[in-house]
């Protein structure tokens, strides 16, 4: 975790003839990072329905009913946090200099919910139904077209048994997935996996086998926030099964396999039904809030939700026990365990380091720390690591191992660390050229590429 020593924040006059209206400059003091100088805390009128702004800033609505407003927080360009950590840090940033209203990490308007139970309950189910003449997404789409072509296909069934089943079927697929378990002997997975928005790439890890990936090719969200071991599992299945790959990005696996922003302003969050929020849980950040609380009257908060809530996380999915996850993960198979080291949180792969896989825990794992990796260090699998562009480490972790990388051909994580210093040290070691450095140009500091640009 990242120790924040200090927040300094500078007040800042509004100029309402901006669209975004900064109210206050943050400077942040790391004891394990280096500093962050010039975070803009803003507020601004709400435009669209998307959980980010074009920028990438995340939306903490003053008034969940309306969300006419937002507070977010601009982080300089040069700094390397994830998406989550950058979502964290406004969190505590606004929570400590404090703006008007209250906020929320919900960024959906609240929906009626289906009845479900009761909706399946009105259904007349024929003695002679079968999941299996329904379990195709071809079937849902001429429904919803008001296909003819549904009936005269299912001519074995009732017209009105038909429309009703569809329907219930249409709506329920839309719910969370925890409401829907019930029934699963009813409801075609291929529908789920097609149609549900809040499906976690746990919930999928868990139901690998029912899994249709054809089916879920075409979920968009649901891939919004796949990481990239889940979507090259999604691409080399369909490969295998000479499925037709979707267009969206058929003629773009590389990027769509490897980018973690690739289709993300699609990407939803689940919105609870409940009106309390439990209390904050900081999972990237170490720090004692409210010790650098500003003083000024104006602007303050009377309370915020939890950016990360105890039980449940941003998708709707309960967070699992220590014997609640023992139980999966003894009856995990070799691919759901493969799966789920390369998206686990260190603890996970701190508890089972003995059962999961350490080539996709190095090659694809974006929670990996130094600490973590110098702690399990007989474990890490270099040639693998090599190959992982999502962790970020520090430059000392890298020189400290360096021999133990694979540089016969360019190495992508050193790549993305590259800095003009960091590749001067190592230049006789690290096998770069033009075209490699353009390739992972987005994950380098835009001052250091034009340096290192020069080299080439």
């Amino acid at each position: 975790m990242l120790k924040i020593k200090k927040i300094e924040f500078i007040k800042v006059h509004y100029d309402e003839s901006l669209t975004q209206n900064f109210f206050s400059v943050a400077n942040i003091t790391f004891s394990n990072y280096k500093p962050i100088s010039g975070a803009l805390l803003y507020w601004q009128k709400n435009t669209s329905d998307a959980p980010f702004t074009k920028d990438g800033d995340y939306k903490f609505f003053y008034d969940m009913a309306k969300v006419q407003f937002f507070a977010s927080v601009k982080f300089p360009k040069d700094v390397k946090l994830t998406r989550d950590q950058r979502q964290e840090l406004a969190y505590i940033l606004l929570e400590e200099r404090g703006a008007i209203g209250s906020y929320s990490f919900v960024t959906n308007r609240s929906k009626k919910t289906f009845p479900i139970q009761q909706a399946f309950q009105n259904i007349k189910f024929p003695e002679h139904f079968n999941l299996q003449d329904f379990n195709s997404i071809e079937q849902l789409k001429q429904f919803q077209n008001q296909d003819e072509a549904l009936f005269v296909n299912l001519a074995q069934y009732d017209r009105a048994f038909i429309h009703a089943y569809m329907h219930w079927c249409q709506n329920a697929v839309t719910e969370h997935h925890s409401k829907l378990q019930n029934y699963f002997s009813y409801l075609p997975f291929s529908y789920i996996c097609y149609a549900n928005p809040f499906l976690s790439e746990q919930f999928l890890i868990d139901f690998i086998e029912q899994v249709d990936f054809d089916a879920l090719q075409y979920n968009i969200p649901v891939l919004a926030r796949l990481t990239a071991s889940f979507k090259a599992h999604l691409v080399k299945t369909l490969q295998m099964q000479q499925k037709t790959i979707n267009e969206e990005f058929k003629d773009q696996l590389e990027e769509f396999i490897e980018s973690i922003v690739y289709l993300s302003s699609h990407d939803i969050i689940y919105l609870p039904e409940v009106d309390e929020f439990p209390e904050i849980e900081l999972l990237f950040f170490e720090y004692d809030c409210g010790t650098n609380k500003w003083p000024g009257g104006e602007h303050l908060v009377e309370g915020i939700p939890s950016l990360y809530c105890q039980q449940y996380d941003r998708y709707g999915d309960k967070k699992l026990t220590n014997s609640e996850m023992d139980k999966k993960i003894e009856h995990y198979n070799a691919l759901q365990l493969q799966l789920f080291s390369a998206s686990a949180n260190l603890h996970w792969l701190s508890r089972y380091q003995n059962q999961l896989d350490w080539h996709a825990i190095c090659q694809y794992n974006e929670n990996l720390t130094e600490a973590f990796l110098t702690a399990h260090l007989d474990n890490v699998e270099f040639q693998s690591l090599g190959l992982n562009i999502y962790c970020i480490l520090d430059e000392s972790f890298l020189s400290k191992h360096m021999d133990k990388f694979n540089h016969q051909q360019p190495v992508p994580l050193i790549i993305c660390h590259l800095t003009e210093s960091f590749y001067l040290k190592h230049k006789n070691q690290i096998k770069v050229d033009l075209d490699t450095l353009y390739k992972y140009m987005d994950c380098i500091d835009y001052e250091e590429f034009e340096r290192l640009e020069t080299y080439f």
